[in-house]
């Protein structure tokens, strides 16, 4: 009866710092590439300039009804877009989102930049990726 008391007093710690040491070593799991919501941090000044000129570039190419939504657009080094519109969630907003991504990768590729892009909701919720 002895012998069994020890054996538990031991084995319990031993099992404890066991799986202490795997949860420790486990990796954590990766952070999508592309977030669910439009980020609440950035420079804001500079994300809506981008905005500004993307709705500039939409009334220099009658796509002024498509980029009129955009509100901030966030570029970033790994060569992806998200923006943020004022498209609510409506019947056909992931048609406009559609097409805001695709204003975007043009006006895009028009700097010589080949870009993916989502395009989020007034709610930051994302609506299409492209």
């Amino acid at each position: 009866m002895i012998i069994r008391r020890a054996a538990a007093f031991v084995a319990l710690p031993v099992l404890a710092v066991c799986l202490l040491a795997t949860a420790c070593t486990s990796e954590a799991p990766k952070e999508s590439a592309i977030p669910e919501k439009f980020p609440a941090t950035g420079d804001s000044a500079d994300m809506k300039s981008s905005a500004k000129a993307l709705r500039d570039y939409g009334r220099a190419h009658s796509l002024a009804r498509v980029t009129e939504d955009v509100e901030r657009i966030q570029e970033r080094t790994d060569g992806h877009a998200l923006i943020s519109t004022d498209i609510g969630a409506e019947d056909d907003a992931i048609g406009r989102a559609e097409k805001v991504a695709a204003a975007y990768r043009a006006y895009a590729k028009g700097d010589g930049k080949e870009v993916s892009v989502t395009v989020y909701n007034v709610y930051g919720d994302s609506l299409v990726t492209r």
